[in-house]
């Protein structure tokens, strides 16, 4: 670095001079800044002498390190602060400090009145995603089960400030440009750096497999082709020369496949970027400018990760986990929670807890956490697709039926509304509402208020589990089609559609409630268990109060709901007096959305952090045995979930009364809607309904009602244990035990080497049938609960007659003989009416 410079920033510093550690951390700024203003105002810069480029530079790094100096006085102080808030939390009135960490991180049913960080990463993301209600209603196209193209490229032209000469996409495009300079702006008021890149639209991916592929030669002459050269500019304003730009684009190559490693120094700690403040993430300059619309796209198409719908819903989520970390923890996450673990930790062992069960809670919050800020990254990214294909697979294959089984959802809806004091059959009511075709207007009212947002965007998360790595080759292309087929399974079975819908009824319920009691009622005027309720779930005065300012939005019926659209409208004047009225929008809004989302999943059960984590075994992904696990618990996490979930509410009871009366009351009416579940299923399967009742056999009754049990849920986990006695199919305890994976495995084992052994000793073979089976039932869509039983009458039954003849009539005998079953459907055409004359004998 020169004097001249050194002395130039040093002047506009204020010092005297510069060290030599300064100056060497400086000189690189003093470069970045030559090259900025001279993209500013290219032909003015050029005209400039060397000298007065320098003092120029220096006066912008100058101004830049001085606002650095101030930010991170800002961060230390927010960090201080925020830490301090956080140890407080851990002096809790009912649990231990390390159980308040534990649900800092993750939701927990106890309400406790600790709102944890997953739950707040996915609030704020559900906000954003709802405010694009147009894009993601609209990009899906023909029920979700294609993406409009045209739209999509559309968008992205105007994204470059082109004209596409189609306003829903110049709408969309407004909208999108708005929404991410909000999270942008969001994230750097606790401390973040995310510049304000010129003529930024749209986030961009790389497939680092795709690259590698075609190989670092080809890939530069390619991208050559594609970026704006006139974004390349030197110190001394000059254009970069091909060679200069190739050496840049190899450079560029090698960080992305690298993943960063290319540019870690030995010795010193790299992560997250170089370092491990949040705040730091996506500060980096980009590289890569792309000269239009066009060129983005052709980009996209050959090195790209992700469709365009995916970027943007992997670019909000991102955002807003990043988001939730810094206004909650801050700069430093890890370190934070590292603090306050051990705070926690000296608090508890103060409090004479055994140091073994902190221990266990601790590492049970750390697994948590780890996953929550990405840590449990995939050992090997080609098995982690394998898996994940497989496992779609399954979840195409096997639950075309489960919306049936969804019905018994409708229990835990009335548990819930019970709790909060709501009617349930207004949620009801809103459940038919939300479901009725015609009603498209209310659907987008539910998204853009942030509801339901996951099923907006076709996921299959309740059934499902991780997503797509970025892995190309034939891995990730299993997996993607896999995802893709199980996407669509659960879109045509309806059941993605019912349950958004039984989301948005309770949801809409609860917000209701607070739209129309905020308008009357102070916080102290409040019903006790109102009041109550909120501060368990999170919420407190100062939130009632800025809610008795927010104006609900109004349904088409007249419903007033409260909701985190009413907050951002608040007027900065109404709000000063809580503080800053950014901050204290943004603070309230996500709180509240919050609270709905951790209500919601009490209502409509599914798998989340908690028990993703639990049921994981603390195996890493893409790992042989991580893999395995997965697959032998599959469908089991929904399980998990209602135990741990509406468990802990039971217990949380502060009375031996109260917790008997609501165990008791959620399983009496899970087992009911388990007994409609039974019938309705047996309907579909072509069978008379079973019988419930038996004036000679007491036995009946309990057999049915043990049924109803493991249908409603009641007994999640024993049920598919106590379900194998009576399976038609020849299924055992052991093929439940072990899941779907360890269900195959026994089955590919049973037809190649049991059937040989079998041949070998001269008896006979069940071969052929066994193979058709498997197959059958890894067959997308193949028992969709409307469709099912016409394919397997007139198609799968024929096959399997011409395969294995007499085995079908065998089975059927065995039913009929242990089981008292009969059908209303036979074989081919053989119709009558269901004949109900033995469900009540």
């Amino acid at each position: 670095m020169k004097e001249q410079c050194k002395q130039s920033v040093a002047t506009a510093l204020g010092k005297d001079r510069l060290n030599q550690q300064e100056a060497q951390k400086i000189e690189q700024r003093i470069y970045d800044a030559m090259k900025s203003i001279a993209h500013e105002d290219i032909d003015k810069w050029r005209n400039l002498s060397e000298n007065e480029r320098i003092t120029e530079a220096g006066k912008r790094v100058a101004i830049d390190i001085k606002a650095d100096l101030a930010r991170k006085k800002q961060i230390l102080a927010n960090d201080i602060l925020t830490q301090n808030k956080n140890i407080a939390l851990l002096d809790h009135d009912r649990l231990s400090s390390m159980d308040v960490v534990d649900r800092l991180v993750a939701p927990h049913g106890d309400m406790s009145g600790v709102q944890s960080l997953d739950t707040k990463a996915r609030a704020t993301a559900s906000i954003y995603k709802g405010e694009l209600v147009d894009y993601y209603t609209n990009a899906k196209g023909a029920l979700g089960v294609f993406t409009d193209k045209k739209l999509n490229e559309d968008i992205v032209k105007e994204r470059f400030g082109e004209d596409s000469g189609n306003p829903l996409a110049k709408k969309i495009s407004d909208k999108m440009g708005d929404v991410f300079e909000k999270m942008r702006q969001r994230f750097n008021r606790s401390g973040g750096n995310i510049g304000k890149l010129e003529n930024w639209g749209i986030p961009q991916t790389h497939d680092a497999g795709k690259m590698t592929q075609v190989g670092k030669e080809a890939w530069v002459n390619q991208t050559m082709d594609l970026i704006d050269r006139n974004k390349y500019v030197k110190e001394d304003g000059q254009l970069y020369s091909n060679e200069e730009l190739k050496d840049l684009l190899n450079n560029a190559f090698d960080t992305i496949i690298s993943d960063g490693a290319n540019k870690i120094e030995v010795g010193k700690t790299a992560t997250g970027g170089g370092t491990s403040k949040v705040t730091n993430k996506n500060a980096e300059s980009r590289v890569l400018h792309f000269k239009n619309a066009d060129a983005w796209l052709d980009y996209q198409g050959n090195f790209g990760g992700m469709p365009l719908v995916d970027i943007i819903d992997a670019h909000i989520a991102g955002l807003s986990k990043g988001i939730a970390l810094v206004e909650n923890l801050g700069s430093n996450p890890k370190n934070a929670m590292r603090i306050l673990m051990d705070a926690a930790k000296k608090k508890d062992f103060e409090k004479g807890l055994e140091s073994e069960a902190i221990e266990t809670k601790r590492k049970r919050a750390e697994t948590m956490f780890n996953e929550l800020v990405g840590g449990n990254t995939p050992q090997s990214e080609v098995l982690a697709n394998i898996g994940l294909g497989y496992r779609s697979l399954n979840v195409a294959s096997m639950l075309g039926g489960t919306t049936i089984s969804s019905i018994a959802d409708q229990a835990t809806i009335a548990k819930t509304a019970w709790v909060h004091g709501l009617a349930y059959r207004k949620a009801f009511g809103e459940l038919l509402t939300q479901i009725n075709p015609t009603n498209k207007q209310d659907r987008e009212l539910a998204h853009s208020l942030g509801l339901a947002t996951e099923e907006m965007l076709g996921s299959v998360a309740r059934w499902a589990d991780d997503g797509l790595t970025s892995t190309h080759g034939k891995a990730e292309k299993f997996a993607r089609v896999s995802s893709g087929l199980a996407n669509q399974v659960m879109r045509i079975s309806g059941l993605n559609a019912l349950t958004a819908a039984s989301k948005v009824g309770f949801s809409k319920l609860l917000m209701e409630k607070y739209g129309r009691l905020s308008r009357t009622k102070a916080w102290n005027d409040l019903d006790a268990n109102d009041r109550e309720l909120l501060q368990n779930t999170g919420l407190s005065e100062r939130a009632w109060q800025v809610f008795q300012l927010a104006e609900p939005v109004k349904d088409r019926k007249g419903n007033q709901l409260m909701s985190a659209q009413s907050i951002y409208q608040i007027s900065d004047e109404a709000l000063k007096k809580f503080g800053d009225p950014t901050r204290v929008r943004e603070e309230v809004a996500t709180q509240l959305q919050a609270h709905l989302l951790d209500e919601q999943g009490m209502a409509v059960i599914e798998g989340g952090l908690r028990e993703r984590t639990w049921m994981s075994a603390g195996q890493q992904k893409g790992t042989v045995m991580g893999e395995i696990i997965k697959g032998l618990l599959q469908f089991k996490t929904f399980s998990a979930a209602f135990l741990m979930r509406h468990g802990s509410r039971t217990m949380s009871q502060s009375t031996l009364q109260g917790k008997a009366i609501y165990g008791a009351s959620l399983g009496a009416m899970m087992t009911i809607l388990g007994g409609l579940v039974v019938q309705l299923k047996d309907l579909s399967n072509g069978n008379n309904p079973q019988e419930m009742w038996d004036s000679n056999d007491p036995k009946a009754a309990l057999k049915f009602l043990s049924k109803s049990v493991i249908a409603g849920g009641g007994m999640p986990v024993l049920g598919d244990i106590l379900a194998a006695g009576t399976d038609p199919t020849g299924r055992d305890t052991s093929s439940f035990l072990v899941g779907p994976l360890g269900s195959d495995f026994v089955t590919a084992l049973g037809a190649t080497v049991g059937n040989t052994n079998q041949w070998y000793e001269g008896k006979d073979t069940n071969a052929a049938n066994e193979v058709f089976k498997a197959v059958k039932n890894k067959i997308p869509g193949q028992n969709l609960w409307y469709t099912k039983l016409v394919t397997n009458r007139l198609l799968f039954d024929n096959f399997q007659d011409m395969i294995a003849p007499g085995y079908r009539e065998k089975v059927q005998r065995k039913a009929e003989r242990q089981q008292h079953r009969t059908r209303w459907w036979g074989d081919d055409l053989d119709v009558s009416a269901p004949d109900f004359s033995e469900v009540v004998k």
